[in-house]
């Protein structure tokens, strides 16, 4: 209808999969590379997954498209909901076979002297069950049995079995272990992220004549489509193809990210779902709920994504539905020894993790209808203790459980706290454990509380910094792996996990928590200057032109190297000449900083070395800083919810929001970088960012109300507490 108005020759978002627009993203890359990897090796088995609407089709479509047909014969199944005789009589089918005799025997037989004649004709034969996962185990049992046909040492059929993430858990059952040895390669196709998001769509404007006029889109309508769309390909055909006939009718030419939202939201209200309504800002006007969902006609449940609220009262937060399967295992629900009901144990053992559990005390003690929640902090030595300042001025209620773990190594901390933590949760069992990030109390946690049969949610799931050497990396790995619900604070996280092959119905964005308790304690927050007087340091190096720099290294970075740290302090000296800096270490970091050019700054006052200092005082110094250097990603966090600029003293992140939306630049300790970053500082102020989606103030919200519906989902609505939640 609208290919005319705008000069395109086709439709470019048909729903129905079409190779002729297939769009080369990383995902779909390597995926097709697999696929021709395994017609190479001529045998076994090639399993690719992905989600509805991935790609998986067109992806066959265009390996069919480039088969040499005078080498290689292919047959497509695609209705596969059958068993293990059906499945026989529809491969012979595929490859044109005519039948002859209806017995197992007679059918086997047919199917095998065709694939031997082909192989006489210096041939080979390839079966592609597209929607595999509906295959019964015995149809996916024949299959193997197929496999085993030989023509002297030749192969005569190999198989690519194409299907949803359940696939991938039907492959894991023990009575299909055969099969999995015969895996010679298998691939799990993840959504695209925001860059290839954009692409794909100019890709196929492209194919139909678009000269990037006609319509023009913004910048931000691109961002507001892959928020929309978390990067599904169907998904963006489904809205773009709404957005360009609104367009046309409308006889516009501009595309808008609110025009975007506008359509999206009206696609989500035509297919008859229960909405919750628009949520009112405190001026009264309306605003999008915070769980548009709009329907592919092609899929069978929801299409869910979340989009931000800006300034909504906790109370206007809508129900969350559940999206959760019910785990594999059995678990019989976890009672709070006072109340009789199903509660939430949430484990803390750092710094932020207590940020996060003070904002989320707050959140379930305010909800009526919400499950209990027990605190459970894990004090090391050495690493992090929890103190009474920091209760009293995060507001946190002192925690239900606390452990305490002796000095030594990493692993001497992780095993001690495994047996620990055993004890603890054979006696309590609670309904759930609620991990966090990826330090070694969370490794431990998960790994008991897998043994033990208890459910486990990872809050902030998803992160990466794609260093493999960093130990909290693997450990955020393996407790997004081991969970059964995962809550993230970010949309990059999404793209992380699915490309680890983890099944959307086990993630949840709900924002970051931090920006919680920050918001909260700010009105708390330390002018510099009484910290400084604190500590004996002039308050006059705050009144420079330049304002100041504030610089914070962890303890398990940049500061474990003797070397680098002295090359860091060179740097720094140099900065300091033109932006005062305060530095806030501990007092093993400040014994280790012994580079002459840092003595000296601290002689002239340019550099103020201070110990470890409370939060309160901490958020004082950040918020008003010039600029954060640090490799902290907690303070990555802080910095763009702050709206400060951060220079990351690495090359890596595992908060890449805060790079792509927020304050965040990665500089390395490259002294060229750094030293451009503070000049671009001095001069205009430096990168603010802006908020990324759903860091509101309102995620701890979120959470109450999802981990609520998930319990309901699991035992009912009379297994939940009526009344407000009550703390020790």
């Amino acid at each position: 209808m609208y290919e005319t108005y705008f000069g395109f020759s086709s439709p470019p978002f048909l729903l129905n999969p079409d190779p002729s627009f297939y769009f080369d993203s990383k995902g779909h890359s390597s995926a097709l590379s697999y696929l021709k990897f395994g017609l190479y090796q001529a045998e076994g088995f090639i399993v690719v997954t992905g989600d509805i609407g991935a790609g998986k089709t067109t992806l066959v479509r265009t390996l069919l498209s480039d088969i040499d047909t005078e080498k290689v014969v292919a047959a497509q199944l695609v209705s596969t909901q059958l068993e293990a005789g059906d499945l026989l009589r529809s491969a012979i089918t595929a490859f044109g076979i005519p039948l002859k005799g209806n017995t197992k025997a007679e059918l086997i037989a047919t199917l095998e002297a065709y694939l031997t004649l082909l192989a006489t004709q210096k041939k080979r034969a390839v079966l592609i069950v597209d929607e595999a996962q509906n295959l019964s185990r015995d149809a996916i049992e024949e299959l193997r049995m197929l496999s085993n046909f030989q023509f002297g040492n030749q192969a005569l059929l190999q198989s690519f079995l194409i299907g949803q993430p359940e696939l991938r858990e039907m492959l894991l059952s023990r009575s299909l272990e055969q099969l999995r040895q015969r895996v010679i390669a298998s691939y799990h196709l993840g959504p695209m992220d925001r860059d290839e998001t954009r692409r794909y769509v100019e890709h196929r404007l492209t194919k139909v004549g678009w000269t990037g006029e006609h319509p023009r889109f913004d910048d931000d309508a691109f961002d507001e489509l892959y928020q929309w769309t978390s990067g599904t390909p169907r998904r963006i055909n489904l809205l773009c193809n709404r957005i360009l006939l609104s367009t046309f009718l409308a006889g516009g030419d501009e595309i808008t990210a609110a025009a975007v939202a506008r359509i999206a939201m009206e696609i989500r209200a035509e297919i008859g779902e229960v909405l919750p309504g628009p949520a009112a800002t405190p001026s009264g006007s309306a605003m999008p709920s915070t769980r548009p969902i709009f329907q592919d006609p092609n899929e069978s449940r929801p299409l869910e994504i979340p989009t931000l609220t800006h300034s909504v009262e906790p109370a206007s937060l809508p129900y969350l539905a559940p999206v959760l399967s019910t785990p594999a295992y059995t678990v019989q629900p976890s009672v709070d020894s006072q109340g009789g009901h199903p509660y939430f144990l949430l484990i803390s053992g750092s710094m932020s993790g207590i940020l996060r559990a003070a904002a989320l005390q707050r959140a379930f003690a305010t909800r009526e209808g919400v499950p209990g929640l027990k605190v459970l902090h894990i004090d090391s030595p050495g690493h992090f203790e929890l103190t009474g300042d920091l209760v009293e001025h995060t507001g946190l209620k002192e925690p239900d459980f606390r452990l305490r773990l002796p000095g030594g190594t990493a692993i001497n901390l992780l095993a001690d706290g495994m047996r620990q933590l055993e004890h603890l949760l054979s006696e309590y069992r609670p309904f759930a454990v609620v991990l966090q990030a990826g330090d070694d109390v969370a490794m431990a946690a998960a790994l008991v509380a897998k043994r033990l049969g208890i459910r486990i949610v990872h809050l902030e799931a998803g992160l990466r910094s794609f260093d493999r050497s960093r130990p909290q990396e693997i450990n955020a790995m393996m407790c997004d792996h081991m969970a059964d619900l995962l809550l993230t604070s970010e949309w990059v996280a999404h793209d992380n996990l699915a490309r680890e092959g983890i099944p959307a119905d086990r993630i949840q964005f709900v924002g970051n928590v931090l920006m919680d308790t920050i918001r909260n304690m700010l009105p708390l927050a330390s002018p510099p200057k009484y910290t400084l007087r604190q500590f004996n340091q002039n308050p006059d190096l705050l009144k420079g032109a330049n304002g100041y720099g504030l610089i914070y290294l962890e303890g398990r970075g940049v500061a474990q190297h003797q070397q680098q740290l002295n090359e860091l302090a060179h740097i720094l000296n140099n900065i300091s000449r033109d932006l005062p800096l305060i530095w806030v270490g501990s007092e093993r970091l400040r014994a280790l900083i012994s580079h002459p050019d840092l003595i000296k700054a601290q002689a002239d006052g340019q550099i103020v070395m201070l110990p470890t200092i409370p939060y309160f005082k901490m958020i004082g110094l950040i918020g008003t800083a010039a600029c954060v250097l640090t490799d902290s990603s907690t303070l990555q966090e802080e910095s763009t919810i702050l709206g400060v600029p951060c220079l990351t003293l690495h090359n890596f992140t595992e908060r890449r929001i805060t790079v792509e939306q927020g304050s965040n630049i990665a500089v390395g300790r490259n002294a060229s970088l750094i030293s451009r970053a503070v000049a671009e500082v001095m001069r205009g102020g430096g990168k603010k960012g802006r908020l990324p989606k759903f860091w509101d103030g309102l995620s701890a919200n979120r959470v109450a109300e999802h981990l609520s519906a998930w319990a309901r989902n699991q035992y009912g609505p009379a297994a939940i507490p009526a009344g407000k939640t009550e703390y020790r």
